[in-house]
């Protein structure tokens, strides 16, 4: 069975192109393409290190990848299962995929495609820079607390211990220069998927973090690609972020803090480009047209 929820189309300079379309399994970590010619499924991919899947699926504005990610948190050794919850933050990780697109057919090829190696947060929705922010990905996630429940066993509920935080984090990937590391081979292989580690994606620069609101569900990069809105599930807020001002920040080295794994966090304030907008009761999804 199936849980498909966020198709993209393709893309030529940002714009929707209609060659095809992408579809990703939200229970299994599964992504599909369907070609638009005769609106026919040509490729289902078992992504690699995905067990279950939100973010995506997104191209980039050429398409030259689709992008998917985990959503729950994987486990890295299968051996150790039994000691999973105990050891959360040394044996989970959450993985943002780049799958490789070929440009007559639209399929997926793996050989050609890698993955980031994130926190074992819960990422969420994603989306694609494009035209200034051209070459890098955005990806909402809650549960920065890396809360698993224990209501069973007589403990807090996953959604208290997940809530607990002020803010969660959207990850800032630069994914072009992500590419360069692969080629230079700063690479590990996990199940045949070339993974840049987590604490080389932090050293390098290809991963940053910006606070966000609480539980979000959804980061959308505006048509001109400078803006990004999130609405909180549990914030009545939508916030819109400038990716000028987020480049900016990154540039500049002026973190917050870094994450328990050394992923610099952004200050909020640098980041926003606009007051946030109280909107309704809590917005689960934000969208441009």
């Amino acid at each position: 069975w199936g849980d498909y929820h966020h198709p993209a189309l393709s893309e030529t300079k940002g714009e929707y192109d209609g060659r095809w379309i992408y579809v990703n399994d939200r229970a299994n970590g599964r992504i599909a393409m369907v070609d638009l010619r005769d609106f026919k499924t040509k490729q289902i991919v078992d992504v690699p290190n995905l067990d279950s899947s939100h973010g995506g699926c997104f191209v980039t504005q050429n398409s030259d990848y689709v992008h998917i990610s985990t959503m729950s948190p994987t486990l890295t050794d299968r051996s150790k299962a039994s000691s999973a919850l105990t050891n959360f933050k040394d044996l989970m990780r959450g993985y943002s995929t780049f799958l490789a697109i070929n440009q007559k057919t639209g399929r997926m090829e793996l050989d050609r495609s890698f993955q980031v190696e994130l926190p074992p947060y819960t990422q969420d929705l994603a989306d694609s820079g494009k035209l200034v922010s051209d070459g890098f990905a955005f990806i909402n996630s809650y549960n920065s607390e890396m809360a698993f429940g224990g209501n069973a066993e007589g403990g807090q509920p996953l959604e208290v211990g997940a809530s607990k935080n002020d803010f969660d984090m959207l990850h800032v990937i630069n994914w072009r220069k992500a590419e360069e590391l692969v080629k230079a081979g700063k690479t590990k292989t996990i199940n045949g998927m070339k993974v840049i580690p987590l604490d080389v994606a932090a050293a390098e620069g290809v991963l940053h973090l910006v606070p966000g609101p609480k539980s979000p569900h959804g980061v959308d990069v505006a048509p001109n690609g400078n803006y990004l809105s999130v609405g909180g599930k549990l914030d009545p807020h939508v916030t819109v972020y400038g990716f000028d001002k987020i480049k900016a920040a990154i540039d500049a080295k002026n973190y917050e803090k870094r994450d328990d794994f050394g992923v610099p966090i952004q200050k909020f304030d640098a980041c926003v480009a606009r007051p946030r907008l109280r909107w309704a009761s809590a917005p689960l999804h934000t969208q441009y047209d």
